[in-house]
């Protein structure tokens, strides 16, 4: 669970910035010191007046190296693993606390997996192939960064 009950606009620099914290902190609990790895998420058709990216996309990313965590403001193309989804999607989805209950994982899965037939959602590279403990951390990460989403 998180930290704190406060919750922050999604992808707002508020955001970005506590992500962070939540992020150091589980990271510092996994042996990660040389690991290389880069997540980032691309949104399609955000709110107005909140893309960030010259074709109207608002995105961040996570980037662990050697140890470090780097979030930003921006998707980038060179990630491990690329979302690319439809803000409204991403956003419910991002929003869903699982908390280790099955059927809240399963629904979530089948949100994910519709919407990747729609063509709301596309996923590029994949965890299955990421180092153990990269995994770890984007799993670890869901609840906490869920819980302060709105």
């Amino acid at each position: 669970m998180a930290q704190s009950t406060e919750t922050f606009e999604f992808l707002g620099p508020e955001w970005l910035a506590a992500v962070q914290r939540i992020a150091e902190r589980l990271l510092g609990q996994l042996d990660a010191a040389e690991l290389n790895f880069t997540v980032s998420e691309e949104l399609t058709n955000p709110p107005a007046g909140r893309a960030r990216t010259p074709t109207g996309t608002l995105g961040w990313f996570l980037r662990i190296r050697d140890g470090a965590i780097e979030i930003g403001d921006q998707p980038l193309q060179d990630a491990d693993v690329r979302v690319v989804a439809d803000y409204n999607t991403h956003h419910d989805l991002s929003r869903r606390i699982w908390a280790g209950n099955a059927e809240a994982m399963a629904t979530s899965k089948r949100i994910r997996e519709q919407a990747a037939k729609d063509g709301r959602l596309r996923i590029e590279g994949g965890l299955a192939q990421a180092p153990h403990v990269a995994r770890q951390l984007i799993a670890a990460l869901h609840d906490p960064v869920a819980e302060i989403t709105r």
